[in-house]
């Protein structure tokens, strides 16, 4: 943490009740303040200290931040996860849908909606827990039967060398694959783990050794150079399957029952036009989610952001409602900085225009259209739907995350300072 102690500043213990902070803050205020000849600096820190620890919610966020499992011990499970790491979901209610009109005499041009031209499939999930299941369970298979077939290979040789040798070795690599994996299994699947190819190159060098010094006709030979390499891989294999089923867990069930989600305590905001808009996207694309208020930065905020499979739709206005609303003049900017950190995702953006504008903007790539909001709807539903009508649910999952990281509006008014 780059804050300050502040129970260090005021003297108190990690344990001090909120009166005994008070006292501590009073006694220091009047040490430090500046009209008595104390420092400017340290009187800040003072009142810092007092802001955060004088907060419940505060307090217990810092303690947390600070002190790890020591403060989750004392404030609970429940407090372990701070408010402000929620994401809040809601269920965008789709538009009614129109009475059936017949069609008119043959020969008449027909108007086709967007949506009509679409083929829809079943949302599916991806990754597949099933095919990681798989690969977990054809790994482990191979290890245990290589393990086995070489030891037997061991036992029923003549030569009391070989076997003095194979025993303590074939332990050894059971012993490091087993601590691997149980490794695995203790570390939070919070993402996707990456191969472990460092690994995976140093065993295939001993497989390669192991099967040249014991000749290329050797049983005993091949069996222990696929047992060290399906041993380094099944460590990985158990993380991804933990990565898959924590994300059917978490984002999954949170797409069953939402279709939009935002930052905790935020509330979709649209006007009528950019209203109907999502309306009719997520009506007519199954697979489609909402985000709203969605950071690009620290101070910047997407105010639409449709996903559908692994392809991400940026809708703004030409000038934000607020200060911190992605708008037409730094819409690329902001495409270009998620599609940075999505990079297994594919982002676009859309400036919703009432009326189009005359002339091109400055600056337009092909990342940004301008487009009319009426009509904006057919060139954004079919983008999505060419992407694959499919959750994705590692781009799902770090769109969360990057929701989760917005702090949630403080309510009330904090407790005011103790004048000297």
């Amino acid at each position: 943490m780059n804050e300050p102690d502040h129970y260090r500043v005021l003297g108190v213990s990690p344990q001090a009740p909120k009166a005994d902070i008070q006292a501590a803050y009073r006694r220091r205020l009047r040490e430090t303040h500046p009209d008595r000849g104390g420092d400017e600096d340290e009187f800040h820190l003072v009142q810092g200290a007092w802001e955060t620890l004088s907060h419940p919610g505060l307090r217990r966020e810092y303690d947390l931040l600070r002190f790890g499992r020591r403060a989750a011990r004392r404030y609970g499970k429940a407090a372990a996860k701070p408010s402000h790491r929620k994401v809040r979901g809601w269920n965008v209610s789709p538009a009614p849908q129109p009475a059936a009109q017949g069609f008119p005499a043959e020969g008449a041009l027909v108007t086709v909606p967007w949506h009509a031209r679409l083929r829809l499939t079943r949302p599916v999930h991806r990754p597949s827990a099933w095919t990681a299941a798989g690969y977990m369970a054809a790994v482990a298979a191979v290890w245990v039967f290589c393990g086995l077939g070489y030891l037997g290979q061991a036992l029923a040789a003549d030569g009391w060398l070989f076997l003095a040798l194979a025993i303590p070795v074939t332990i050894a690599i059971a012993i490091i694959v087993l601590v691997q994996t149980s490794r695995a299994l203790r570390r939070r699947p919070d993402t996707a783990p990456n191969p472990p190819t460092g690994r995976l190159v140093i065993a295939l060098l001993f497989a390669a050794a192991v099967v040249w010094l014991a000749g290329l006709s050797t049983p005993w030979g091949w069996a222990l150079g696929v047992y060290v390499l399906t041993g380094t891989a099944l460590a990985w294999t158990v993380k991804r399957l933990r990565y898959t089923l924590a994300l059917r867990r978490s984002v999954g069930g949170a797409l069953r029952q939402f279709n939009a989600f935002g930052p905790a305590g935020t509330r979709p905001k649209a006007d009528r036009s950019t209203g109907k808009l999502l309306r009719e996207v997520l009506t007519n694309l199954p697979a489609a989610r909402l985000f709203v208020a969605l950071p690009v930065d620290l101070e910047t905020r997407v105010p639409h952001a449709i996903v559908c499979g692994d392809r991400i739709a940026l809708l703004c206005a030409p000038v934000g409602r607020d200060s911190t609303d992605v708008d037409s003049v730094n819409l690329a900017a902001a495409v270009k900085a998620l599609d940075a950190a999505l990079p297994d995702a594919n982002v676009q953006g859309w400036v919703l225009w009432p009326t189009l504008p005359e002339t091109a903007r400055a600056g337009e790539t092909a990342a940004v259209h301008d487009v009319a909001v009426g009509q904006a709807a057919t060139d954004i539903g079919l983008w999505l739907a060419a992407g694959g009508m499919v959750y994705d649910l590692p781009v799902l999952q770090a769109l969360r995350v990057r929701l989760a990281a917005v702090p949630a509006p403080r309510t009330g008014d904090r407790t005011p300072a103790v004048r000297t």
